[in-house]
């Protein structure tokens, strides 16, 4: 299976400005996002992004570019520890090409697409993104009208007359950088709202591979009990046709016949573990759960990456819930400086338009008639400066929060990677103990006592052939479950670093990296 290491890029316009967010993943070229794309958030200025009217929800599909397009100098380098010899079992019947099977790079495709999780994530992209011109924007101006029908009680004027209407259009202007901060705030929330979308993705390809492996296992075992069972029936078989001659004796073939049995339930229970597995990997696509999903015969198990502070290095640069907590840092300080703003008037213009008749007027021989304009200033007095205060604590208190949380997921990736880490190197040396040790003497044993018991050497009954064939078949179902389990550690690892590992990035280019 190809794998093309990829790096997630969210690109918004918002206001002018153009915001980078790289995120690491990995998958064939084409797919739609971690490790398949990137989303794109279009802004009104005309940039990518679909038109303002018609469909609804606008958001633009996620798009991939190449991880040497998007490769930045603060990227380390981590290589792949390669498995020991012996991937494929000996004498394991290989599985052939099963039709509806699928490679795992197409289930990670689907799930992106469909998983209604991701969907929800993008949505809430566009949400936020669609807050942006609404607070960069003033408020409605107001418009006030005054009619007096009644001139006998309405405003007279000697030298201008009877005023039977009167209106005052306003526009309220906040201090100077303001509507900045408010645009500046808007799109650190939608960079998080990114980086939650890139972390959204990253846990449903992680449950993809996980469930993948799981229903990769059932079926691998589903393989070995059907094939024991020949065997386990080849050898009641021997025992029926021995015992009337006194070869073999009843508790051999009641033997024989209760492990026939033990094998029925065992592909029965197995049946109903292959059913989980498949439903779980349709939930994580978003697809029929009664569809018969089948896995692809020629995943390879991943070697674990090293050394162990380069993971550290790459989940500091690429984890997407650590650059979000980086981003909400960021919003914090705007706000602590919007917060500030509050301690300024805001000023509000006006005209004012006063109509004037002789008509009606106390004094029509002096009265001029003439309409009156005139212009009017206001402002907002911040006299309240206690209430101000309390108001940039309070932002530079939310803005402490944000930096002890950014440590505190700081510390848990380490706390995870390690962990992974350890798990992973420890499932992958049993697996190089069973596929070295265990299995070429577990074949060999069965081997030759089952040859012995069809020669019918003296001293050896079904009792060594079974212990031998049990011996076998629990060996190799313990590599099956120890690969699954090796690949859906790797999966939970590549989550807590951020990217795909068994690649080797390319060499760093020029130009800006991720936030350190």
């Amino acid at each position: 299976m190809m794998r093309v290491r990829c790096r997630i890029r969210f690109l918004i316009a918002v206001g002018g400005l153009a915001l980078g967010i790289p995120v690491a993943g990995c998958m064939q070229p084409g797919l739609v996002s971690w490790p398949a794309g990137s989303a794109s958030v279009a802004n009104s200025a005309g940039e990518e992004g679909p038109p303002a009217r018609g469909r609804d929800p606008r958001v633009v599909p996620a798009r991939l570019e190449s991880a040497r397009e998007r490769e930045g100098p603060d990227r380390p380098e981590v290589s792949a520890a390669p498995l020991p010899p012996g991937g494929a079992l000996e004498d394991e019947p290989r599985p052939s090409a099963v039709p509806g099977a699928m490679p795992l790079d197409a289930c990670i495709r689907a799930a992106l697409d469909g998983n209604a999780t991701v969907r929800a994530a993008r949505f809430n992209v566009e949400a936020l993104r669609q807050r942006i011109p609404q607070v960069t924007a003033l408020d409605d101006p107001i418009l006030s009208n005054s009619i007096y029908p009644i001139p006998s009680v309405a405003p007279q004027y000697s030298l201008m007359g009877y005023m039977p209407y009167g209106a005052l259009l306003a526009q309220q202007f906040p201090w100077c950088g303001t509507l900045r901060l408010r645009g500046l705030a808007a799109e650190k929330d939608v960079r998080i709202a990114l980086f939650e979308l890139a972390a959204t993705e990253l846990d449903a390809v992680a449950a993809t591979k996980r469930a993948y492996h799981d229903l990769r296992y059932a079926e691998r075992a589903e393989v070995l009990l059907i094939r024991n069972r020949k065997l386990a029936s080849e050898f009641l078989e021997i025992a029926r046709a021995r015992y009337p001659t006194a070869t073999a004796s009843q508790p051999d073939v009641l033997r024989s016949e209760v492990a026939v049995t033990d094998i029925d339930r065992e592909i029965e229970d197995n049946r109903a573990a292959l059913a989980d597995a498949r439903a779980e990997l349709a939930r994580v696509m978003h697809a029929d759960p009664e569809a018969e999903l089948r896995t692809a015969p020629d995943l390879a198990v991943e070697g674990i990456p090293q050394p162990l502070d380069r993971l550290y290095q790459l989940a500091l640069s690429a984890r997407p819930d650590l650059q979000g907590r980086l981003a909400a840092i960021d919003r914090d300080e705007a706000a602590v400086a919007l917060a500030r703003k509050k301690a300024y008037p805001n000023v509000t213009l006006g005209v004012l338009y006063q109509d004037m008749e002789k008509t009606n007027a106390m004094t029509p021989q002096t009265a001029g008639g003439m309409p009156n304009v005139g212009l009017f200033v206001g402002m907002n007095l911040p006299v309240y400066r206690k209430k101000i205060a309390a108001g940039v604590c309070e932002a530079q208190a939310r803005a402490a929060a944000d930096r002890a949380l950014y440590e505190a997921e700081r510390d848990q990736s380490r706390r995870d990677i390690k962990a992974l880490f350890a798990l992973a190197r420890s499932q992958q040396n049993v697996l190089a103990i069973l596929r070295r040790s265990n299995l070429p003497a577990a074949r060999q044993m069965l081997r030759l006592t089952a040859s012995e018991y069809r020669s019918n050497v003296a001293g050896v009954d079904f009792l060594s052939v079974a212990a031998a064939w049990r011996d076998l078949l629990q060996v190799e179902l313990q590599v099956a479950r120890s690969e699954a389990e090796l690949g859906k550690t790797i999966a939970s690892l590549e989550r807590g670093v951020g990217v795909q590992l068994n690649d080797s990035p390319p060499p760093a280019a020029a130009g800006g990296g991720p936030r350190p």
